[in-house]
């Protein structure tokens, strides 16, 4: 179903924008995940009072290092359902680290900005947020690595620039 549509998409548009599949939406106390059926399946639920500050989803037709789609925390005016196609554009990437089969691993996240976003539209790199606001994002991953019993370091914050070259490596074009 979504993962057969989603072989015709194209990572980047022509105007430059990325293309932005949601798996997991903003205000979800559920994390979902793209089964290679093509449907959505629940893979963790968070707490009572825990809930997804950000929509997460990835761009398709790109392979990061970690060997999955390269993934993308987007920033939206409010939730999205998953399923969602969502033009956007990167402003930045948190760069962490998590446990992985005993080792730790680089599981950075892409910072996109939703296309349609009036509230963040102004925007065009990380550091230009709100006091605060990126520590808010990495609380975020601090508590959810907590949660699900795994090791997690915050490793740095990259600009606009870096998470464009994430995303031409993850195009196969670096």
């Amino acid at each position: 179903m979504f993962a057969t549509a989603l072989e015709s998409v194209p990572a980047l548009n022509d105007d430059g924008s990325i293309n932005v599949f949601i798996e997991t939406p903003m205000d979800s106390r559920h994390k979902y995940e793209l089964d290679p059926s093509g449907l959505f399946k629940i893979a963790l639920s968070l707490p009572e009072g825990m809930r997804f500050p950000f929509s997460f989803g990835f761009v398709p037709n790109t392979k990061a290092p970690d060997g999955d789609a390269l993934d993308i925390l987007l920033l939206t005016d409010g939730p999205v359902p998953h399923g969602a196609l969502i033009d956007a554009r990167v402003i930045g990437v948190l760069q962490m680290e998590n446990e992985e089969d005993g080792e730790m691993v680089r599981n950075d996240r892409v910072v996109a900005i939703a296309g349609m976003s009036r509230i963040f539209s102004d925007y065009d790199d990380l550091e230009q947020m709100r006091s605060g606001f990126v520590w808010d994002m990495e609380r975020f991953f601090d508590s959810y690595n907590a949660m699900i019993e795994r090791d997690f370091r915050k490793v740095g914050r990259g600009d606009r620039e870096a998470a464009r070259e994430m995303l031409r490596e993850a195009m196969g074009e670096a």
